[in-house]
């Protein structure tokens, strides 16, 4: 763990001293017109790198893609005879490999019937709905999907008694693109012989190469950590499962709130909630070793966190989560150009406004974030890249002291600074400001942080203790 911190440390100060990695967002657009609805909006890119969106309205699931200079007209990706159950908590799901797109949800009678829809073309067309599965003597919720290393579909659902009882995720996988599937695999129990899936909260299945992995909120005596589930013979059977939440969270009714995750190597990483944050784990499926847990970002001051997402365009990561302070909602972003360095180090509030949840995709123009805003729209905005040079002011020229310090920090900056940032060493953002001498740490607990001087185009960092 020493070493992991020490590294991380190292990467933060090389990146915060010698250039400013920055966020170009244009301004949000309505996808489609509110007569659309805008329930659990999911987006991902395509083959030639177009966002594509799907959400949920009154029975319906639409899809849409960016296409010259804006979304096309939506498709209506079910019929009168598949009607979908959409909530703002739960709707479709969508992904996308290469010119390979499909989407998946549940019927509108709950726990009846789980489908799935495909194209082949970037999406610009769609088949009819395709059955997941139909039982005549259980029923099912929130189907997940991924798509293995041959483009086929993997879907994850929760199964579950007529009555209710015992919900558990199950895997089935086709060998066909949809047409047909395996099956079912078990996935849930390995918390205790006692545990189930917490049963309103949907789940996530993501795939790399010839591993697999469903990650879901267990509940064990109302104890609702995030385990997952790995299979490493592309989804045919699960191995083993393992938590890749330490929090030990103890909640009687179920927070409605799912986690996600993405692979990399052999690398899980896991982004959920937890009480009134949210979290980035990292995991080893080959061990089941949970690495780290590190919080997203600050808590508003009286508020909370919530739905946390994720994706992954090589080493690169980008999370986002709601941030929730009476009235005022907020979306925090995290990025880091290599995870496999340690957790995301650019962070940054990207929207306020009144919105429900997001999700976000990278790729190779950017970041990209579909929101369900309150209006009653999906809205969409693009992040693009940029790296701005700053100068370093010689460390000589700057006094601090006492460090370690427990509550007055003097910093004699000669007027050179007008802003500051405290940061964890896992990169995650404590507090920032006006820049004003004595600067007060005694709120901070006993460790070590990042203290970083900035102005329009000059920076300094230093690393600072804290002891009290």
């Amino acid at each position: 763990m020493k070493k992991f911190l020490l590294f991380s440390l190292c990467c933060l100060l090389s990146s915060l001293s010698q250039a400013q990695l920055q966020l170009n967002w244009t301004t949000p657009i309505d996808v489609a017109p509110a007569s659309f609805g805008n329930d659990y909006p999911r987006i991902v890119l395509n083959g030639e790198q177009q966002p594509m969106i799907t959400w949920g309205s009154n029975k319906k699931v639409y899809f849409t893609r960016f296409f010259d200079a804006g979304f096309l007209d939506p498709l209506q990706l079910n019929d009168d005879t598949t009607n979908a159950y959409v909530a703002s908590w739960t709707g479709p799901d969508l992904v996308a490999r290469n010119d390979t797109i499909y989407a998946g949800f549940m019927h509108e009678q709950w726990h009846k019937k789980t489908y799935i829809v495909r194209s082949f073309d970037n999406g610009q067309s769609f088949s009819a709905p395709l059955l997941v599965e139909n039982y005549p003597d259980s029923a099912s919720r929130f189907p997940t999907v991924a798509i293995d290393q041959l483009g086929n579909p993997v879907v994850a659902v929760m199964k579950m008694g007529l009555n209710e009882q015992d919900p558990h995720y199950v895997l089935r996988k086709s060998f066909d693109y949809g047409t047909s599937f395996t099956a079912e695999s078990t996935v849930g129990g390995w918390s205790g012989v006692q545990s189930q899936a917490c049963d309103c909260c949907p789940a996530a299945v993501t795939a790399e190469g010839a591993n697999l992995a469903v990650v879901y909120r267990d509940n064990l005596n109302n104890v609702r950590d995030i385990w997952a589930a790995v299979s490493t013979d592309n989804g045919q059977s699960i191995e083993q499962g393992f938590t890749v939440d330490d929090n030990h969270w103890q909640i009687s009714a179920c927070p409605s709130s799912g986690p996600d995750a993405v692979l990399i190597g052999d690398t899980l990483c896991s982004v959920f909630l937890s009480g009134n944050a949210c979290y980035l784990s990292r995991t080893s499926i080959s061990t089941g070793i949970l690495a780290s847990v590190v919080q997203l970002g600050a808590l508003p001051v009286a508020g909370n966190q919530n739905f946390p997402r994720i994706d992954r365009l090589n080493k690169q990561v980008v999370i986002t989560w709601r941030g929730s302070a009476g009235i005022n909602k907020y979306l925090h972003l995290a990025y880091t150009d290599d995870i496999t360095n340690g957790a995301p180090f650019l962070q940054d509030t990207v929207y306020t406004g009144n919105f429900s949840a997001a999700d976000v995709a990278l790729g190779a123009e950017g970041v990209h974030v579909a929101m369900e805003d309150i209006t009653g729209t999906v809205k969409y905005m693009h992040g693009t890249f940029s790296s701005t040079a700053v100068d370093v002011v010689p460390a000589a020229s700057i006094s601090i002291f006492p460090n370690p310090c427990a509550d007055l920090m003097h910093i004699d900056a000669h007027g050179t600074f007008g802003q500051f940032a405290i940061y964890r060493l896992d990169g995650s953002l404590v507090q920032r400001g006006v820049l004003e001498s004595p600067l007060d740490v005694s709120p901070l607990p006993t460790g070590s942080y990042i203290l970083e001087l900035l102005d329009a185009d000059k920076r300094q960092v230093r690393q600072l203790f804290v002891k009290n």
